[in-house]
């Protein structure tokens, strides 16, 4: 069931209707980007905002939708180690249990440190009916998924397993 995520005039809206997705286009550069740290200050300032993966995932998880899909996940940027330029995105797949469907990390950021990072966070990386990670705008990258599953079921039953022992 689609149900865009965003917010508009600082209340969290899940499902937004046709009205309002033209509605926040046509405001464009109006509409703040908003990662978890903004999220508090458009709902307290009753601006609109467009939600990233981190920041869709939490709005999500608040109103019990489990799963969601995007394009492309944020992950560690290129030059990290000096930067440390990573997405929250990362953090928030580590800390909130909803499930996200995507097609992989953006190809511009550094794939084998995005990995690592999900690791780190306890997050498995799992590939529909692929071993190999996709790079967002192509099919596959130098890089393996943890787990590869060929099945909507099998998928199900992993995200049933994690779900039933709690882990986020």
């Amino acid at each position: 069931v689609p149900a865009t995520i965003a917010c508009i005039n600082g209340y969290m809206h899940v499902g937004l209707t046709e009205e309002e997705i033209e509605y926040l286009a046509k405001k464009g550069k109006d509409v703040v980007k908003t990662s978890r740290r903004d999220l508090p200050v458009v709902i307290a300032k009753k601006l609109d905002g467009a939600t990233t993966v981190a920041t869709t995932m939490l709005i999500a998880s608040l109103a019990g939708v489990k799963v969601f899909a995007t394009g492309g996940i944020g992950g560690v940027h290129r030059g990290a180690e000096v930067s440390m330029d990573i997405s929250a995105d990362l953090d928030e797949l580590g800390s909130t249990s909803v499930a996200v469907v995507c097609a992989g990390a953006k190809a511009i950021l550094d794939l084998e440190k995005t990995l690592e990072y999900l690791e780190t966070k306890g997050v498995p990386v799992i590939g529909y009916g692929t071993e190999m990670l996709p790079a967002f705008y192509t099919r596959t990258s130098a890089y393996k998924v943890n787990y590869r599953m060929d099945t909507p079921l099998e998928i199900a039953k992993t995200l049933k397993v994690k779900w039933d022992l709690g882990l986020n």
